[in-house]
C-alpha cells in the first residue's frame, strides 16, 4: 500500500502517544491511513505499540517487522502472520510519502520515539 499523507498530526501528553499519517482527501469514503500508538502513563512503561491500516479491522498490537521515518517518508513492513490476520496481501508493507515543516516533523520524529521506546531492532531514523 501506497499514499502521500497530507494530513499528520503527533499528540503526545502523561498518558498517551499517538502519530497518524492519513490522505482524507483522494477518497473521503475510505480514506488512506496509517497510525502508530502506545500508552506512556506511569505504570505502562512495558506496554506494547499499536498500530492500524486505514481502520480499527486492520489493527494490532505489535506485529510489524520494521519501520523507518525519514524526513519525507515512513516504510514499514508487516509480520506476515498480521498480514494474514487482516487477509489484505496489499498491506504487508507500507509506503508513505509526506512533506512537513520542521516544527511538525521533530514532533512526528518525538512521538515516534516515544512510541517505540525499546524496539531499536524494528523502529530507525534514516
Amino acid at each position: 500500500m501506497k499514499f502521500t499523507a497530507n494530513y499528520i498530526d503527533a499528540y503526545s501528553n502523561s498518558i498517551t502517544a499517538n502519530v497518524m499519517f492519513a490522505d482524507p482527501e483522494t477518497d473521503p469514503d475510505a480514506p488512506s491511513v496509517l497510525s502508530f500508538s502506545r500508552p506512556i502513563e506511569p505504570g505502562f512503561e512495558d506496554s506494547n505499540y499499536y498500530f492500524e491500516i486505514n481502520d480499527q479491522s486492520y489493527g494490532s498490537y505489535m506485529g510489524l517487522e520494521s519501520v523507518k521515518l525519514s524526513r519525507s517518508s515512513i516504510q514499514v513492513k508487516v509480520e506476515p502472520r498480521v498480514v494474514e490476520k487482516f487477509g489484505k496481501a496489499g498491506f504487508a508493507e507500507v509506503s508513505v510519502q509526506f512533506e512537513v515543516d520542521e516544527e511538525k516533523y521533530q514532533a512526528v520524529l518525538e512521538t515516534m520515539r516515544r512510541i517505540f521506546k525499546g524496539y531499536g531492532s524494528i523502529y530507525q531514523e534514516l
